[in-house]
């Protein structure tokens, strides 16, 4: 096996070596990424408190409106219980009743204000809970599935790392340093073939002498790109 077969398999491994860690990158940035289920939260407790406000509120209104009903009643039994005879506590009552009466009234209005905020608001806390509910499951669901592809990528790196031992070990070390250097600066891909008289990254024509001398055992990068030629028979 020549060398340019040796440079192409070892340019195939480091690619999907590239594209494996891509991909484990990808898959740790998936799993780190907790904003959606930290949203979901935010929204639960958002709506849970704006509905124990509403609550509160209504139960308060309740308690205020069951004291002034106490309040009427006892009135009213003064006015109309026949104790009262002078005209000025019983006119003084009679305000007062209808003072209350007032006031409740309003009150009344105001409750049904805060049962109709309550109920909007435990409808938003039980859409948020549910929301919630499915972002963790979607998200369990979709970790256990990332959890497995990396156990498979890291396995693949680990077969791949064996495999590039021996290609890499039947480049000469100035060949494999060039090839290192060049693929750091042309983002992974140092090699291309010859492909129709052109270099098959860039898609510049090979002088055929070029060619020759690639057959006759020299290094030959493209006059363009500067990337490594390699013939192939396939």
């Amino acid at each position: 096996m020549g060398r340019s077969e040796e440079l192409y398999r070892l340019q195939q491994i480091d690619s999907e070596r590239d594209a494996k860690l891509r991909r484990l990158s990808e898959i740790k940035a998936t799993l780190d990424d907790d904003r959606a289920l930290q949203k979901a939260q935010k929204s639960v407790k958002e709506s849970e408190k704006k509905a124990r406000k509403w609550q509160t509120r209504q139960r308060d209104l309740e308690l205020e409106i069951d004291s002034l009903s106490d309040k009427m009643s006892r009135s009213e039994k003064r006015l109309y219980g026949g104790k009262v005879h002078n005209p000025k506590e019983l006119s003084d009552l009679q305000a007062e009743i209808e003072s209350l009466q007032r006031r409740r009234r309003s009150l009344e209005d105001t409750l049904l204000e805060a049962m109709i905020n309550r109920e909007e608001a435990e409808g938003a806390f039980d859409a948020a809970s549910g929301h919630l509910e499915e972002v963790e499951s979607r998200r369990l669901t979709e970790h256990a599935d990332l959890e497995a592809e990396r156990k498979a990528v890291q396995q693949r790196l680990e077969e791949l790392a064996n495999r590039r031992t021996r290609p890499a070990s039947r480049v000469d070390a100035a060949v494999l340093a060039t090839y290192e250097r060049i693929r750091e600066l042309k983002r992974g891909q140092a090699v291309a073939q010859i492909k129709g008289g052109a270099c098959s990254a860039c898609g510049v024509a090979v002088a055929p002498s070029m060619e020759w001398r690639l057959r006759e055992g020299e290094m030959i990068q493209c006059d363009t790109c500067r990337r490594i030629l390699v013939l192939r028979d396939s």
